[in-house]
C-alpha cells in the first residue's frame, strides 16, 4: 500500500470499531506498518495485526507494543520444528522468540497486545493441535482460531480435513478438551458439511493495497470470482457500506433465502464447510486471468 492510499483511509478508520492489517499479504514487510497502526489508533479504533512472521523482528514488536497495538495474531501451523519449517519456512524458535518478546514489552496493566494464533488445519498437521494448545498455555497466548485450508493449486492434491473428517474429529475433540481444561480459547471450524452463517458483509470491509474495497475477505484476487467487489476508497464511506451487492447479501440472510445470495457467496468456503468449496482450481480460469491470480 502506498502512502497516498493509506492517507485516504482516515474516514474508514473513524467509522471502524477494529482495523485489521493482514490477510493475503504480510504487513510486517511494509515500512508503513507502524504509521498505519498509529493512524487507526489515533482515530479510536482497536488494531489487530496478522502475520506469518515474514519480516517480524524484536524491534518491530517493540514498536507495535509502544503504539498501542491491541492484538497480534501469528499464523502458526504446527507445534513442531519440522512441521513449521515445511509449512511456513520458519523454525519453532522464531515463533517462541516473538511470543516471548511480546510478553517482555507489553504493558503489565493492560496486557496488550493480546496474543493469538491462527492455525490452518491440514491432514499432516492436525495431530499437533493439542500440542499447540499446551504451547499457548505455557507462552501466555490467549487462544487459537482454526481454519480449513483453501487449495488454489492445480496438482490434484488436497490436504483438507474435509476430505476425511472422521480422521480429524478425534484431534479436534482432544484439543477442545485440553483447551477447556487450561482456559485457552479455541475456535474450531465445522467438519459436518452443514451450511453456516457468514457475518462478514454485516461487519466488515476489506481494503486491498490499491484501495479497491471488497465486502468480505474471501479473496482479494482479480477477477473477484470469490469476493464481493463494492468500489474504491475514494467513494463515500456510506456508499461503500450500502453497496448494492452487500445489501443483496444482507436482505437474503435476513429473509432466510440463501438462493438470493450474490453469486460469489453461493459456493463460498466461509458458508460451506465442504471439500468442493475449499478447492479453487486456477485451471478453471482463462489463461490470462489465471496468471494474474497466481501473483
Amino acid at each position: 500500500m502506498s502512502q497516498a492510499t493509506l492517507a485516504r483511509l482516515k474516514p474508514l478508520f473513524q467509522a471502524a470499531h477494529e482495523v485489521t492489517y493482514g490477510g493475503y499479504g504480510d504487513p510486517t514487510t511494509s515500512p508503513l506498518l507502524g504509521e498505519a497502526v498509529k493512524q487507526a489508533r489515533d482515530e479510536g479504533a482497536s488494531v489487530r495485526v496478522i502475520t506469518g512472521g515474514a519480516a517480524l523482528s524484536s524491534e518491530q514488536i517493540t514498536q507495535l507494543c509502544a503504539l498501542g497495538l491491541d492484538r497480534l495474531v501469528l499464523s502458526m501451523d504446527g507445534a513442531r520444528d519440522e512441521t513449521l519449517k515445511r509449512l511456513r519456512g520458519l523454525p519453532l524458535r522464531s515463533y517462541l522468540k516473538w511470543l516471548r518478546r511480546v510478553s517482555e514489552v507489553r504493558s503489565a496493566t493492560t496486557m496488550r497486545p493480546l496474543l493469538q494464533l491462527n492455525f490452518v488445519a491440514q491432514t499432516h498437521n492436525v495431530q499437533e493441535l493439542p500440542e499447540l494448545i499446551e504451547l499457548c498455555d505455557r507462552e501466555g497466548v490467549a487462544g487459537i482460531h482454526v481454519f480449513h485450508i483453501n487449495v488454489y493449486g492445480n496438482n490434484g492434491q488436497n490436504p483438507s480435513l474435509l476430505g476425511d473428517p472422521d480422521a480429524a474429529r478425534p484431534w479436534f475433540e482432544q484439543a477442545a478438551r485440553r483447551a477447556a481444561q487450561l482456559g485457552v480459547f479455541l475456535k474450531l471450524p465445522p467438519l459436518d458439511g452443514a451450511e453456516r452463517d457468514c457475518r462478514q458483509p454485516f461487519e466488515h470491509l476489506f481494503i486491498r493495497h490499491d484501495g479497491r474495497v471488497r465486502g468480505c475477505c474471501s479473496a482479494v484476487f482479480e477477477p473477484s470470482d470469490y469476493g464481493l467487489e463494492v468500489g474504491d476508497i475514494g467513494e463515500n464511506p456510506h456508499q461503500l457500506w450500502r453497496a448494492p451487492i452487500l445489501e443483496q447479501f444482507r436482505q437474503a440472510v435476513d429473509s432466510g433465502r440463501n438462493q438470493d445470495l450474490p453469486g460469489p457467496c453461493q459456493s463460498c468456503s466461509f458458508r460451506l464447510p465442504t471439500l468442493a468449496a475449499h478447492q479453487r482450481p486456477l485451471s478453471q480460469l482463462p489463461r490470462k486471468r489465471a496468471a494474474h491470480v497466481s501473483t
